[in-house]
């Protein structure tokens, strides 16, 4: 991030940045939880092969493992204590004591002289004020049931679909938000005080949760008696309906290739009426991927049983050099996709199941799962196999991200951009491209990493590893899955080298100076990031948007209550 403000003169870096990176964390709501059960201290057995591993590698090449640890042996209060450097923070509630980090409550200590601590120590009792007031904004705890990606049974993990609910949920602030669910926005339209409007920008957008309704009635007689039925008839509008809605403020926040898509299209509107945004030719160039690239250990040399715990629970971070920065979490699967598992490493198969998922192809995923395996024959009848999450006990999913080129594309396709009587509303218009073969060398980093924790998880060493959709003698037909897609609406210093500038503020591309930004017209999400980062985006994503919403409502208007107590300043959510 540094590069930012040395080499695209952007104005800001990791360091002053960080005053947002902890609002985030305060707003969020991060914690570390590798632990078997909620208060356990026995770590889950994937975490522990995963860490055992990576214990090993940062000893033998402990220049390029930069996992850093803040464990102060002098500290009275850390002595007992041994500190997980390898444990991320996730957006996961979790039970506060954990005998990996430093807590308040020491085990097994009896109630009157932790009281009197409490009583004569005011850091101890900031550390509780701190601890009740974050766990009590923070409802539920981890089950450790890895489904993370797919959906929280107890509502353990914070998404900023539970922010806006709890402010629809709130007598007050609910005045200021109104949400309009399955609408999708394919043309905007600055109006900037022209055609006598107040107003700044014209949103034109497909109401796919349209209804037309009629009204019926229906009479009938029973005896002397006559009864009569008012009722309302709804249906959904065939292909959703067409709206527009006029702001003064406008924040797009699409996503990496959402916001360029609506940018994309706004640009090529066959509107004939009112302006067009004229934007940087920079939008959609500078697409990354963020070096996303799946690693399969199967099988493991003992059971990890994958299933359980958070998805991800711990990371390695390697810095080989400013090309080859890059990060390999343990990862796992969903017991309920256990079928999957002797797919895993077999590329071919494992791409046309992903091809099945990506077109929803529910019928065939089901089928590949369930009947590809053959049966087993018993005298003249046959069982089918059984699938279980045992399947996946030997399994260990690794997740790397890496610092790629970022040289990316997003266009809209040429055969729907050139047609004249082109569907504005229309899915799937946009093709994303980037050269693989600009991968190979961080690839082959990250691979060779992932080897070397092979080579202490695998039954077979190193041999038990295998990266299905990256075959390094075939690069053309390889495959990566993107988790992390940033880019398309990239800050820069001008119009020249960005599509917005450091406050997210839209540049106008016949503007009168290269930095003229349109007025009150921001994006703020992973699609104005301008570099890989290496690691999981959602916290960068979140302490940009904080940076940027500060300056547009000022410190005491945001989200977050500021604490500033003896040692630091903490932020919870408001």
């Amino acid at each position: 991030m540094d590069k930012w403000d040395t080499q695209l003169n952007l104005g800001f870096n990791h360091n002053n940045l960080s005053k947002y990176f902890e609002m985030a964390r305060g707003f969020i709501g991060v914690n570390k939880i590798p632990t078997n059960t909620a208060l356990s201290t026995v770590k889950l057995p994937k975490t522990k092969a995963f860490q055992d591993a990576a214990a090993i590698i940062k000893k033998e090449t402990p220049a390029i493992v930069k996992n850093k640890t803040t464990f102060d042996p002098a500290d009275p209060d850390q002595k007992d204590y041994v500190e997980d450097i390898y444990a991320v923070d996730l957006s996961i509630t979790d039970i506060p004591y954990r005998k990996d980090e430093i807590t308040s409550f020491k085990k097994g200590n009896a109630y009157t002289p932790t009281l009197n601590a409490i009583k004569n120590d005011p850091a101890l009792q900031e550390e509780l004020a701190v601890l009740l007031r974050k766990y009590f904004a923070e409802s539920n705890v981890c089950e450790r049931q890895g489904r993370c990606a797919i959906g929280c049974i107890p509502l353990a993990r914070h998404l900023n679909g539970k922010k806006l609910f709890d402010y629809l949920n709130h007598p007050t602030k609910r005045k200021h938000l109104e949400v309009r669910a399955l609408s999708e926005v394919y043309d905007i339209e600055p109006i900037l005080g022209g055609s006598g409007s107040l107003f700044n920008y014209k949103i034109y957008y497909n109401d796919y949760g349209a209804r037309d309704w009629k009204q019926a009635s229906f009479s009938w007689n029973i005896g002397p008696k006559s009864y009569k039925l008012d009722i309302r008839l709804f249906r959904l509008v065939d292909n959703g309906k067409k709206k527009t809605i006029e702001y003064n403020k406008l924040i797009l926040a699409a996503g990496s290739i959402g916001s360029t898509e609506i940018l994309l299209k706004s640009i090529s509107t066959t509107r004939s009426t009112g302006q067009k945004l004229n934007l940087s030719n920079k939008v959609g160039s500078g697409y990354s991927t963020n070096g996303d690239l799946l690693g399969v250990i199967q099988p493991t040399k003992t059971d990890i049983n994958a299933t359980r715990g958070p998805i991800v629970t711990s990371a390695i971070r390697f810095n080989e050099g400013s090309d080859f920065i890059y990060t390999i979490e343990d990862s796992s699967i969903p017991k309920m996709f256990s079928g999957v598992s002797r797919f895993l490493s077999q590329g071919a198969l494992f791409r046309q199941l992903l091809g099945f998922a990506g077109l929803g192809s529910v019928q065939q995923i089901i089928s590949m799962i369930t009947q590809n395996p053959p049966s087993i024959p018993i005298g003249n009848t046959s069982l089918p196999i059984h699938i279980s999450e045992q399947d996946l006990n030997n399994v260990l999913l690794l997740s790397g991200m890496g610092t790629d080129t970022s040289d990316g594309t997003i266009k809209l396709q040429d055969q729907w951009k050139n047609n004249p009587n082109r569907d504005m509303t229309a899915l799937n218009t946009l093709d994303v491209n980037f050269d693989m073969n600009r991968l190979v060398p961080l690839f082959n980093k990250m691979r060779n990493s992932m080897k070397r924790i092979s080579k202490h998880v695998g039954e077979k060493g190193g041999s038990s590893f295998t990266t299905p959709l990256w075959d390094p003698n075939d690069v053309n037909n390889n495959a990566t899955i993107v988790l992390h897609n940033l880019g398309g609406c990239s800050m820069g210093k001008d119009r020249n080298n960005g599509v917005v500038d450091n406050s997210g503020k839209v540049y106008k591309g016949n503007g009168a100076t290269l930095t003229e930004t349109y007025p009150e017209f921001y994006i703020v999400d992973g699609g104005t990031v301008p570099t890989a980062l290496g690691v999981n985006s959602s916290l960068t994503i979140s302490a940009l948007a904080f940076r940027i919403a500060e300056n547009l409502v000022g410190p005491t208007n945001l989200p977050v209550e500021e604490v500033s107590l003896s040692t630091k300043t903490v932020y919870f959510p408001k």
